[in-house]
């Protein structure tokens, strides 16, 4: 399904299009654009999808109501509702999930917990590809997107992190240093010549990855990310960019975090960027969640990603600055070989992480897979 423009506020629409890139499965287009207009404010917002989701409940229609009450639960900030939603949308993501044979779930032991992975095996694999989310994500929104790719011939393992989905509410919040996870998953299932695929935020993570765990043999940032703190600034007016920096230096804290509360008030981006990062932080401020963000980086470790990698971005992507393309592109001088694709408007795939066209993103993937081998 292409994106689709129904809300005037981006924030809004992104989300919206987030479910409708599934099609039918997934939601039911008509009743949204039924409600939409509805929609003024994160109050508004939480309402409708909320009722949606018990509608559909209501109807046995499992898949539908959980990625409504996932939308109720999106821009929600910490309290008891945003729990109530999340655990409505897993429950209902799983009365579908748990009757499909054709994949299992492992928890995998990490840091005197588990980390969530479900398996999708092919009869005869032609490769393993270990894939996760980034900033906002949990596995089971990715059902629907792996399933189809299951039947590509690759073992597919797709797991929750530090600060996603179960792996959070088992009290590990987001950490910048990927490779531990990520080298957990493969000594648990004895990887080796790997593919990882970072989704979103998972761009960096994947990445980062890659510079240290040496049985990554390919890499796929979808789609890039450089620089967390960079990306998080950037919807800030330049001058205030570079009086941030300025202020950072100086560790001027509640500067920062009264100049953060005042953009936060103003600009939805901002507010949820900055909110829902210190929920999965841990933080309680934005300062002590910016500073985290600084650990986000590849700045000095490029050299060390030395497998196939493929680079993707969106030329309309309103999270990620284009400009970390351009970084990456020159920067990974070390890489195997080195791919890099900006999906255009009129090729559909401009969004983020070409939501609208998911498809056009990974029959680029394997694509790019096939010719490697």
């Amino acid at each position: 399904m292409a994106y689709v423009h129904l809300h005037p506020i981006k924030q809004f629409d992104f989300q919206i299009n987030r479910i409708l890139t599934y099609g039918d499965k997934a939601c039911n287009i008509e009743e949204i654009k039924s409600v939409v207009p509805n929609i003024k404010d994160l109050d508004s917002w939480y309402e409708e999808w909320y009722g949606l989701g018990k509608i559909a409940e209501s109807e046995g229609r499992y898949l539908h109501a959980a990625y409504y009450y996932r939308l109720a639960e999106f821009f929600l900030k910490e309290c008891p509702e945003k729990e109530d939603m999340y655990q409505k949308s897993i429950e209902n993501f799983h009365k579908v999930i748990d009757l499909d044979y054709s994949m299992r779930t492992e928890y995998i032991p990490y840091q005197n917990t588990t980390m969530k992975t479900f398996i999708f095996e092919a009869e005869n694999s032609v490769g393993n590809l270990v894939i996760f989310g980034g900033y906002d994500s949990f596995i089971e929104e990715f059902y629907l997107y792996l399933k189809e790719l299951s039947a590509s011939g690759y073992n597919i393992y797709l797991f929750e992190g530090p600060g996603q989905g179960s792996t959070l509410k088992n009290g590990l919040k987001f950490e910048p240093f990927w490779e531990k996870p990520t080298s957990a998953v493969l000594d648990y299932f004895g990887l080796d010549d790997v593919c990882i695929v970072g989704i979103s935020w998972g761009g960096y993570l994947a990445l980062r990855a890659a510079a240290f765990d040496k049985r990554i043999s390919k890499v796929v940032a979808y789609d890039v990310l450089y620089d967390g703190f960079d990306c998080m600034t950037n919807p800030l007016p330049s001058i205030i960019k570079i009086f941030m920096k300025f202020l950072f230096a100086l560790k001027a804290k509640n500067i920062i975090n009264l100049i953060i509360q005042k953009f936060m008030d103003k600009k939805l981006i901002i507010n949820w960027a900055v909110s829902h990062g210190q929920y999965i932080t841990g933080t309680d401020n934005p300062f002590d969640f910016y500073s985290h963000l600084k650990l986000h980086t590849l700045k000095g470790i490029t050299e060390n990603v030395q497998c196939d990698v493929l680079l993707l971005a969106g030329e309309q992507d309103h999270y990620i600055p284009i400009k970390h393309f351009d970084i990456l592109m020159n920067e990974l001088s070390k890489a195997r070989t080195l791919t890099g694709k900006i999906f255009t408007v009129e090729e559909g795939g401009a969004e983020h992480c070409q939501v609208g066209n998911h498809t056009l993103a990974f029959d680029f993937i394997l694509k790019w897979l096939h010719e490697l081998s």
